[in-house]
């Protein structure tokens, strides 16, 4: 093996079809590096290894790490999967709940287990995808809300069960990114939203933040540069605790 190809980290970024996590596999990808993308869908970045992979089955995990393993070792994980919803709490269904918890939080705790051999080899790092949801309480978001604030813990747990084993673990807590998924989930806002209650879902910053702003964030959590960096939870929300 050639210098070139020892410098190529192996990156594994999830939901890289669309929003943060297509721009976090554009990123890696521009830097050099080798990138898997999984997802249900197979709208990855040009240069990017299309791996199909539901992050709720742990079948379909389990098969997706396979795959990305066939270099003997992760370096990188982005565990950037995940969907949007509120709502009321009793207008909640079972059936909602139940994906939120699966995509959000089971998924990225299902892909740190399959990956966690390879990424001992590096050692490698992790960046899990949370929410300002998860640091702060978000009125309407009680779903979105504790399936991010599990990941914002799992988080921590993590970083500090896995510090021994020299595998680093933070996370990301963006506020209000400009993707089409948000815009459509924003709509679904009650009607009548009460002013004061409006008031803790805006940034003090104007504006929205883009997805390439948070794959920044990612790639600096994952540099030699944050080589001392774990357990962290980076907030890039405008202040909006």
């Amino acid at each position: 093996m050639d210098s070139e190809q020892q410098a190529q980290r192996v990156v594994v970024v999830t939901g890289a079809a669309s929003g943060v996590g297509f721009a976090t596999a554009e990123m890696f990808r521009d830097a050099g590096e080798i990138v898997f993308g999984l997802d249900r869908a197979a709208t990855v970045p040009e240069g990017v290894t299309y791996v199909e992979c539901d992050v709720s089955s742990k079948a379909a995990v389990d098969a997706a790490i396979e795959v990305c393993g066939q270099r003997g070792r992760i370096d990188v994980l982005a565990n950037v999967a995940g969907i949007v919803q509120f709502g009321r709490v009793e207008q909640i269904s079972e059936a909602e709940l139940d994906r939120v918890l699966a995509v959000n939080l089971k998924g990225p705790f299902l892909l740190i287990q399959a990956a966690l051999p390879l990424l001992e080899v590096g050692p490698g790092c992790i960046v899990n995808v949370a929410s300002v949801a998860g640091r702060v309480p978000q009125p309407y978001a009680a779903a979105y809300g504790a399936s991010k604030g599990g990941l914002v813990q799992l988080t921590k747990n993590l970083a500090l069960e896995l510090a021994s084993r020299r595998i680093r673990v933070n996370a990301v807590c963006p506020g209000t990114i400009d993707t089409p998924m948000v815009a459509q989930v924003a709509a679904t806002y009650p009607a009548d939203l009460d002013p004061k209650v409006s008031e803790r879902l805006l940034m003090q910053f104007p504006g929205t933040i883009s997805p390439q702003e948070v794959a920044e964030s990612i790639r600096y959590l994952s540099s030699p540069q944050a080589r001392f960096v774990t357990g962290e939870v980076l907030a890039i929300d405008g202040f909006m605790s």
